[in-house]
């Protein structure tokens, strides 16, 4: 079995995230995950565990970005990543790429469907930069061994 070809480490500095289309600049960290909640069957007269079903799936999704003078988060750049007070009922769902610029086409790390923010904190101290910490839900991740 070959090794691993040279210069394919994936790095922050390669990766970027695109939110319904749109580069977020000034982004500093993104983390996302997927989760199968398992259940598991206990029956009588067992002591191990007889299987696990799956019960449910899940996503979770945040990024902190640089807090930038006139993008907030409720229109940054054009992307309204937060909902404003009146239109928490009609925000749209959002798709996030997290993008690897590097490769010869851009290519889609992961994809990342039906993306809601549901928190933000912004933090401002002395002698330091102020973030946003944002935190969404999403419904599904389909990564590049799943993209056509």
């Amino acid at each position: 079995m070959a090794g691993p070809v040279k210069g394919n480490v994936l790095t922050g500095a390669r990766v970027s995230l695109v939110l319904d289309g749109l580069k977020v600049y000034y982004c500093t960290n993104v983390s996302y995950s997927e989760e199968v909640e398992q259940f598991p069957v206990e029956v009588l007269d067992q002591f191990d565990v007889a299987e696990h079903v799956a019960l449910a799936y899940r996503v979770t999704f945040s990024a902190q970005m640089v807090r930038l003078v006139n993008q907030p988060i409720k229109n940054r750049g054009g992307i309204k990543i937060f909902p404003r007070f009146e239109s928490i009922l009609d925000m749209p769902e959002m798709t996030g790429d997290i993008m690897d610029r590097k490769s010869a086409t851009p290519l889609s790390i992961a994809t990342i469907h039906g993306v809601k923010a549901t928190r933000y904190n912004t933090n401002i101290a002395t002698r330091a930069g102020v973030f946003h910490d944002v935190e969404f839900v999403a419904r599904r991740i389909i990564d590049e061994s799943e993209i056509a």
